[in-house]
């Protein structure tokens, strides 16, 4: 049987993180481990250190340094990464264990719903966005069969994550030089230019106490890892020209929507690690194309039965 590890980094609010370990710890299997990565503050009021391994950073950290300190101390076949106000259904282990039956997919992707409005998306994944802006996947939408059968993300976002270990040490660990919101995209764009897949499974239907705690954060300016992200994937044709088009029109959008000119600065500032991100990008490309031999981690292609299910995630890699 599949062997999980579940990493819930300990950020914001404590309450939310009990909900969270609370429907972890209802019922996860017993061969799963659970890593609590956190700063230093949490004392275990609960008294779970026999179910649970708590690990302290050696400094205040930001999520991905907590995802990287997790990944780093785990020892599962597939990661499961929580973060506080999640709550996970009974099931999920068995959905999330049925979607990676096809071995060539690297993450799996759940639906995320709030219990007062179940039939609504809040998010069905990650993708990018006009400007290479970070997007939240069907947020919206509703659940009919015909949306969901729609829904084609990118990847997985950092709210709910599922990823194959082996797929992740390939390009762990992620930069903590990036914006902490661009982790789940970095993830999702370094395994898709590997040539790995991945899969959204509707059937993993987890909640959210709120969608404000995913929504929210879509407001705040990204531009330096935006602009970072596409160029550590080796994306680099016309780059210069893009950019600059980019950032005319966050200064002209700039007196309606002040936060643009945030982003524009981002999006300059991107330039100062132009080395790190294309040493990043050359080292994917190499192991990428190692990786043509094996076909990614000994993951076959799709079979001609999966095509179908599987064709919009291979479009938009494309």
């Amino acid at each position: 049987m599949p062997r999980f590890s579940i990493i819930i980094p300990l950020t914001g609010d404590e309450r939310l993180f009990d909900q969270t370990l609370a429907s972890i710890l209802r019922d996860r299997s017993p061969s799963s481990e659970i890593l609590v990565i956190h700063d230093g503050t949490y004392q275990d009021p609960h008294q779970l250190s026999d179910e649970v391994t708590f690990v302290s950073t050696e400094k205040r950290s930001d999520l991905i340094a907590m995802f990287n300190r997790g990944v780093s101390l785990s020892t599962g076949d597939f990661l499961a990464f929580i973060r506080p106000g999640i709550e996970l259904p009974s099931d999920w282990q068995l959905t999330v264990e049925d979607a990676f039956s096809k071995p060539h997919i690297a993450s799996v992707s759940p639906l995320i719903t709030t219990p007062a409005e179940p039939h609504k998306i809040v998010t069905a994944g990650v993708e990018a966005g006009v400007g290479f802006q970070r997007k939240m996947t069907g947020a919206r939408w509703r659940t009919t069969p015909a949306k969901l059968k729609r829904v084609s993300p990118l990847g997985p976002t950092s709210w709910a994550a599922f990823y194959r270990r082996s797929a992740i040490e390939q390009i762990h660990p992620i930069s903590e030089n990036l914006s902490s919101v661009f982790l789940d995209q970095e993830i999702a764009m370094s395994l898709r230019t590997l040539g790995m897949g991945t899969l959204f499974s509707p059937e993993t239907n987890l909640e959210i106490e709120r969608p404000g705690l995913i929504t929210g954060e879509q407001k705040l300016p990204h531009g330096q890892s935006a602009q970072r992200a596409f160029r550590r994937q080796a994306i680099n044709g016309r780059s210069v020209l893009r950019t600059a088009t980019l950032v005319a029109w966050d200064l002209l959008n700039a007196p309606l929507q002040p936060w643009r000119l945030q982003q524009a600065g981002g999006r300059i500032s991107a330039v100062l690690h132009r080395r790190e991100d294309r040493e990043r990008g050359a080292y994917l490309m190499t192991i990428a194309a190692e990786n043509q031999s094996l076909l990614p981690l000994e993951l076959p292609l799709p079979s001609a039965r999966d095509s179908d299910r599987e064709l919009p995630t291979t479009r938009r890699a494309a």
